[in-house]
């Protein structure tokens, strides 16, 4: 099997992502086989195939605004497990998934890793046989193909004389900000890689069955926003490595404990790294100070291979949404990031949580995990890794012959 790359990854030149997003997760009735799915699936394609036209089939003859909808759909490790499915990729073995929640709650994410589940969690949602991603210009083209996927697939067993196949076990929606800023208020995927080759490289599977494909890392990270405010400006700073402000990297620290910022950023006349003229301060230079390499831009961005294509470098392709949801207390709301990470082997996602000197021990950025000045700002809400896998001429919809 070999194609091109689904739309709703946009890492082609003078692409960019919709500014809303939703993120399903589909799950098998119990009993049924991967035929059964497949007819499904190829059911429910159709109805996708038509939504991104802006047809949609309570309302025939009547199109409606598509928001220019994106759809993308990965297959986890469950899918692979059904009766008469392929071999699961060896990249979607046990060493490249996350651990389940405990029983009692919570529990890491992966050992190693930083990164732990939310106090009472049992159950992780972003672990099914099937995960469907959009993209979209509007909120409504997203919403409205959460809920027509979900009355196709209540539908399906009338239409189709089939019994109940698939169902909708949870799902997940955020935004993009205009600010280019995140919840903590620094600038927010300054350094992510470039359009073009560069990115294509790092997510592009380049052998084997699903050549031209990628696999889908999803993150649901809760932001802890009063622990964080309770940092002063200078402590987040370090944290984080960047200047609070204009963005410009930390290079570093005097007797004072004051950071110094890099040399001419930004560029004079502007007034953050983001705006015109400041590209060549997006990726952090390397600093000597220990304070400031255990910051998260230091961890997260250096040491690495310039080779994309070569996993070792670590370098993943994020497109990141934000989200705000009502909660009970103070503050009255949780808010946080969809993490959507693509790469060509989940081992680099697995290798940059667990690995000491880049994101290994440490929740987010600065200290690791146990040591006195450790933040701990970040909690897992549910998490998985999906195969993508690439258009194929004939198949009727990414994947079909999964379900052979």
């Amino acid at each position: 099997m070999s194609g091109s790359m689904q739309e709703g990854i946009f890492f082609q030149e003078g692409t960019r992502p919709g500014k809303f997003f939703l993120i399903t997760f589909l799950a098998v009735e119990p009993g049924v086989d991967a035929a059964q799915v497949k007819r499904c699936l190829g059911s429910l394609w159709r109805t996708l195939s038509d939504l991104r036209a802006g047809l949609v089939e309570d309302l025939p003859g009547f199109p409606v605004p598509h928001g220019d909808l994106k759809v993308t759909i990965g297959y986890g490790p469950l899918a692979f497990k059904l009766s008469g499915a392929a071999a699961i990729p060896s990249e979607l073995g046990p060493s490249n998934r996350f651990l389940s929640p405990r029983t009692s709650g919570g529990g890491p994410l992966l050992n190693g890793a930083g990164l732990f589940y939310e106090d009472g969690l049992v159950k992780n949602t972003a672990t099914e046989a099937i995960a469907v991603q959009f993209i979209a210009e509007t909120q409504l083209a997203v919403l409205r193909a959460l809920v027509e996927i979900w009355k196709a697939l209540v539908n399906y067993p009338s239409k189709s004389g089939a019994p109940p196949t698939l169902y909708v076990a949870g799902h997940f929606q955020g935004f993009q900000r205009d600010d280019h800023r995140s919840w903590i208020d620094f600038h927010d995927g300054v350094s992510n890689l470039r359009s073009g080759p560069e990115r294509e490289n790092a997510i592009t599977i380049k052998e084997g069955a699903y050549r031209g494909g990628t696999y889908l890392c999803f993150l649901r990270l809760l932001v802890d926003l009063p622990r964080w405010r309770a940092l002063s400006r200078n402590e987040q700073e370090l944290v984080v490595g960047r200047d609070k402000l204009t963005g410009c990297s930390l290079t570093g620290i005097d007797e004072s404990g004051t950071a110094s910022r890099e040399a001419g950023c930004p560029f004079t006349g502007t007034s953050t790294v983001i705006d015109s003229g400041n590209d060549g301060f997006h990726e952090p230079p390397l600093v000597g100070h220990p304070v400031l390499r255990q910051s998260h831009v230091q961890r997260a961005n250096l040491q690495h291979s310039q080779n994309t294509s070569d996993p070792q470098s670590l370098r993943i392709f994020r497109q990141g949404y934000e989200f705000l949801e009502p909660s009970v207390g103070t503050p009255p709301f949780r808010l946080g990031l969809n993490f959507v990470s693509f790469q060509d082997t989940p081992r680099r996602v697995i290798r940059l949580l667990t690995r000491d000197g880049w994101l290994g021990n440490t929740n987010f950025g600065g200290a690791p995990i146990g040591e006195h000045a450790a933040v701990d700002l970040l909690k897992v809400n549910a998490g998985g890794i999906y195969l993508v896998p690439p258009i194929t001429p004939g198949e009727g919809f990414p994947g079909e012959a999964i379900f052979q």
